[in-house]
């Protein structure tokens, strides 16, 4: 039972002693033994360290110790709290890190006894601390034989820190100029040896791992910077007033430089025309006392050591030099085509001149006998013209300052040798009883010329007023009369060829000249305050006159707003009172005879000018939708005036009708709206007191006027031939209208007949075509809207009464009487007539009954007669009647008589046959069939006109000689077939007053010959009457003629009538 509870016991114990290991791993356990428990006490921590601080990589040794001498003790570690691996009294680091910074502790161990656990050992490991080189005294950038002092900057406070200074990674070692003390090194006096990088090495004595190396420090050791001048404005030569400046100009770009400019090595100080600002010295306007060196010197503030003066900026001041005109090729008095070379010569030796040559003060251009290079002018061929006064102007590029004018090079022309006539004695232009001397100068030295002088070309005589000696012509007292060209003509003595006449010297002689008052500033409209000048201009040339200034013929004297200085007025502020007309009194000094009063100026002094409205495009009276452009004119030509525009006093602006540009005011389509006043306001800019309204411009804006066409000559009704003369009449005024007349709506052109003019159409001989209704269209020119039609003008054109010529005299009678009687008829019977007779177209005469009698004579039957009918009212004549000529009746006459005795001798025949028959024939076996063979020429009873009577009555004119052959011919031919065909036996018809008629009967045994027989006859008539009319177309009345002694006429009825087929005749007793 004991082995089993030793057995237990042993059990527990084992299973103690194997949770207690594995509890801690650190702890070698053993066999528990049964041992007395014995008491620890709380351990120390001691560490290997001389110095409270370790640096990584380097070794320590921490060392767990308790006071009792124990064996077998085991221990536990710790750091910041956390179990450390190990169960030795000893706990070493081999190479430290930052990591192993921390609070260490142990605790003992025997058996199931523990110590305290000890107080912490606190271990710090760090990285060797980072050197700094910072600059303690001095600058980075030094100049040679300046102090420096560097500092080895260590953030670690420990003192035992050893320094080591390195330049560009080379050991420094101390010299006489370099001095190391402690953490510090001293440049006593820079050298440009010492110019690098620095840097500086720390370690702790024995304790090699702490060394660091300090980041880099440049150091720049030099020569102080050598300050230099430059030009940066103007040049290194100027002139006199040109502008220069300098600029101290230093490598170096410290800003902190201090400037000082020295000229010939004193300091300059600023005045009115020498600024220095920063490192640049301006000369605003340079003067004689600004020529010399001048240098800049240079200082860092508080571095005495850093200053250094400039090389010398030498600075010419002079005036423009005095450029001269020499003569290099050639002479100054010079022949024609000869050549002459100018040299503009300056002492400047500058290449940059620009050379202008002049002569008489005018610019030279080049030409075909003009050159010019650089600084010469050459004249290839010397010509008249290029004689005169020469100078060269000339002129850096770029400096305008630099201009100056030479003197001037007289340079002759003249013809070989040429005399001239110059002016010894007074003037060419002199005053009356003035003395003038005239001197006869010839370029050759020759003194064996022979001088005659002569005046408008006649040679002059020594009198009481004109002195000749030698060369020269004296006029002692000058006259009106000696007024003229004067010119002297030399000739060599024994050299006749040598002859020369001189140019023509213009001697003037009269009253002294009328000076003139012109403007030079202003205007001689001004406006109150302005200011004016006034330049008393005299044509003469002479510098020696004085003038005197009148207003209003009143002497004016200088006061606050009126000065006067040689020739000139200046009115400095215009004043009302300044207003009237100004004149200038000259006179010469010496000349007592030569006072003269200029013609007046008037000057006007008042309020801004009146602007108008003016018309531009357009017009004042315009038709809707037409263009207008006003254009606010004002009589000031300036050309800053501003303009407002207004419309009955209200202010127009802009729109899509209204355009305002400038001065104008552009309507672009007019409307009613439009109509109105217009005015403009002006005012100049910059003149406040300018402003002026203008005056109004009423602007009419209407539809096109209504034309309408008036009679002007002529009547609404009028007769062919008459004159007419319409007017399309216009309201508007308007010159420029341009009418276009028309007849029933078509447009009427020019002819013989119709001319238009103007506004006028006259028809000059009225047509029938004339008829119509005219309207008359207008339209402006130019201006397509103002078109419009006029309402109907009608014309009424009627053929005038027709006249009507017939013979009186009967047919019968015409064989017979002395006289053929005509009448001229007038259709129109309701007027009064004269008649007028023409034979052959030549005016007979006029008369008042409407019958004319001419003699029956052969020349009467062969003229042609019309007429026609007069009076003194419209219609003043009618027409013309048809020509009327007697020998055609005549002729007609006798055609018919022949015909009516071939008709009687047939009935004659005709009566006998049926006479015969009737006695021959049974009248009951005969059926007759009859026919009226012979055509009836007047029924008794009925008084009926046959048809040749009316168709001899209808018709016009006789036929001319001709046609009455042709005539004559078919009816001769016609005749004896009729004459056949009237054989055949007939019947007297019934009487009926005094006329017997008579009818053919034809038997049926007969009928097929009568029929044939009747056919020839029908063809016979029918030749006939294609005869008869030929022959009666000039017959105009065929008539019965009157009975004398029961006279039997016969007429021939030709026609186709069923009643009639033959001839009838008649006896009218």
């Amino acid at each position: 039972m004991a082995f089993v509870k030793f057995i237990l016991i042993a059990a527990v114990v084992s299973m103690v002693l194997r949770l207690s290991k594995e509890e801690d791993p650190g702890v070698t356990t053993k066999p528990m033994a049964m041992e007395t428990k014995v008491h620890i006490s709380k351990p120390s921590i001691t560490a290997s360290l001389n110095h409270q601080v370790l640096y990584q990589g380097e070794e320590v040794t921490l060392q767990c110790t308790v006071p009792e001498k124990l064996s077998d003790l085991e221990y536990a570690w710790d750091k910041d709290s956390a179990p450390i691996k190990t169960s030795q009294s000893t706990y070493i680091i081999n190479a430290a890190t930052v990591s192993d910074s921390g609070k260490y502790s142990c605790m003992a161990k025997r058996g199931t006894t523990t110590s305290e656990i000890s107080d912490p050992q606190v271990l710090t490991v760090k990285k060797p601390p980072q050197p700094k080189v910072i600059l303690s005294v001095g600058w980075s950038r030094v100049f040679t034989d300046e102090k420096v002092t560097l500092i080895c900057e260590v953030l670690d406070t420990s003192t035992s820190w050893k320094y080591t200074w390195l330049r560009n990674s080379l050991k420094i070692s101390d010299d006489a100029d370099i001095k190391t003390t402690g953490n510090s090194l001293s440049i006593l006096s820079a050298k440009q040896g010492h110019h690098g990088n620095y840097t500086c090495e720390i370690e702790l004595q024995d304790r090699p791992l702490s060394r660091a190396l300090s980041t880099t420090f440049a150091l720049s050791v030099q020569e102080p910077p050598q300050p230099k001048v430059i030009l940066s404005v103007g040049w290194s030569r100027v002139f006199t007033h040109e502008k220069v400046t300098l600029i101290c100009e230093v490598l170096d770009t410290s800003t902190s430089w201090k400037y000082t400019w020295l000229r010939n090595s004193l300091k300059i100080s600023d005045d009115a025309n020498i600024k220095t600002t920063g490192n640049s010295l301006s000369i605003l306007s340079a003067k004689q006392g600004h020529h010399g060196d001048y240098t800049c010197e240079i200082e860092l503030q508080d571095r005495p050591l850093s200053r250094a003066l400039s090389t010398k900026f030498a600075l010419s001041v002079q005036d423009p030099p005095q450029p001269k005109v020499i003569l290099s090729v050639g002479w100054s008095r010079v022949f024609t085509d000869e050549k002459v070379t100018l040299i503009c010569k300056v002492l400047d030796t500058s290449t940059s001149w620009k050379y202008t040559w002049l002569r008489n003060s005018l610019k030279i251009s080049d030409d075909a006998d003009i050159k010019t290079t650089g600084n010469s002018l050459s004249i290839l061929s010397a010509k008249q013209g290029h004689h005169g006064n020469y100078t060269c102007e000339i002129e850096l590029q770029d400096r305008p300052l630099s201009r100056a004018l030479s003197t001037t090079f007289a340079l002759s022309v003249q013809e070989q040798p040429q005399p001239k006539v110059i002016l010894s004695v007074g003037w060419s232009r002199v005053f009356t009883d003035e003395k003038v001397t005239l001197i006869c100068e010839v370029l050759d030295t020759s003194t064996s010329w022979k001088y005659t002088w002569l005046r408008n070309s006649l040679k002059i005589s020594d009198d009481a007023d004109i002195k000749t000696t030698g060369n020269s012509l004296s006029i002692l007292s000058a006259k009106q009369g000696h007024h003229g060209d004067y010119t002297c003509e030399i000739e060599l003595q024994d050299r006749p060829l040598s002859r020369a006449l001189s140019t023509k010297f213009a001697l003037s002689v009269q009253d002294p000249p009328q000076p003139k008052v012109i403007l030079s500033v202003g205007w001689s409209r001004v406006f109150t305050d302005e200011k004016v000048t006034l330049i008393c201009k005299v044509l003469d040339t002479s510098t020696s006159w004085k003038y005197t200034w009148l207003r209003n013929s009143l002497k004016i004297s200088d006061d606050a707003d009126i000065k006067t200085t040689g020739n000139s007025l200046s009115i400095l502020s215009a004043k009302q009172g300044h207003h009237g007309n100004y004149t200038c009194e000259i006179e010469l000094q010496d000349r007592p005879l030569s006072r003269a009063l200029s013609t007046t100026f008037a000057l006007s002094v008042q309020d801004p000018p009146q602007p108008k409205v003016i018309l531009s495009v357009g017009w004042s009276r315009v038709f809707t939708d037409e263009k207008v452009t006003l254009i606010c004119k004002v009589l000031d030509t300036s050309t800053s005036w501003k303009y407002t525009w207004l419309r009955n006093s209200l202010k127009i602006s802009d729109d899509a009708d209204i355009k305002t540009t400038g001065n104008s005011l552009s309507i672009l389509s007019a409307k009613q709206g439009h109509h109105g006043n217009y005015t403009c306001e002006i005012e100049l800019q910059d003149r406040p007191l300018s402003r002026a309204l203008s005056t109004t411009f009423a602007l009419s804006v209407q539809d096109p006027p209504q034309p309408k066409v008036i009679l002007s000559v002529g009547w609404s009704r009028v007769f062919t031939d008459e004159k007419v003369t319409l007017i399309c009449e216009v309201l508007d005024t308007s010159t420029s209208w341009k009418y276009t007349w028309l007849r029933n709506s078509l447009k009427i052109s020019d002819d013989a007949d119709i001319k238009t003019t103007g506004n006028s159409l006259s028809i000059l001989s009225a047509k029938q075509g004339h008829h119509g209704d005219y309207t008359c269209e207008i339209e402006l020119q130019d201006r397509p809207l103002s078109r419009a039609l006029s309402t109907k003008f009608a014309l009424s054109v009627q053929d005038r009464p027709p006249a009507s010529l017939t013979l009186e005299t009967s047919w019968s009678d015409i064989m017979s009487v002395d006289t053929l009687t005509l009448k001229c008829e007038i259709k129109d019977g309701t007027l009064e007539w004269n008649y007028t007779w023409y034979k052959d177209g030549l005016f007979e005469q006029t008369i008042l009954e409407e019958t004319y009698s001419v003699k029956a004579t052969e020349e009467t039957f062969k003229s042609e007669y019309k007429c026609r009918g007069n009076r003194t009212e419209r219609p003043l004549y009618s027409s013309f009647s048809e020509g009327f000529k007697a020998n055609n009746i005549v002729l007609k006459r006798k055609v018919l008589l022949a015909i009516s005795g071939c008709v009687v001798c047939s009935i004659i025949l005709l009566i006998i046959g049926c006479i015969v028959l009737r006695c021959t024939r049974k009248p009951e076996k005969q059926e007759m069939v009859k026919e009226d063979f012979f055509f009836s020429m007047t029924d008794s009873k009925t008084q009926t006109s046959s048809p040749l009577q009316e168709y001899l009555t209808e018709n016009g004119p006789p036929l001319d000689k001709e046609e009455r052959d042709e005539s004559t011919a078919i009816i001769n031919e016609a005749a004896p077939i009729i004459e056949d065909q009237i054989k055949e036996e007939g019947l007297p018809s019934k009487e009926a007053g005094h006329f017997t008629s008579f009818k053919v009967e034809k038997s049926p045994l007969k009928e097929k010959k009568e029929l044939q027989s009747l056919k020839e006859c029908d063809e016979s008539t029918a030749l006939l009457i294609e005869a008869v009319p030929a022959a009666d177309d000039q017959i105009n009345e065929v008539t019965p003629s009157k009975e004398t002694a029961c006279f039997t006429s016969f007429k021939a009825d030709i026609s186709p009538s069923p009643e009639s087929n033959g001839l009838s005749s008649y006896k009218e007793c």
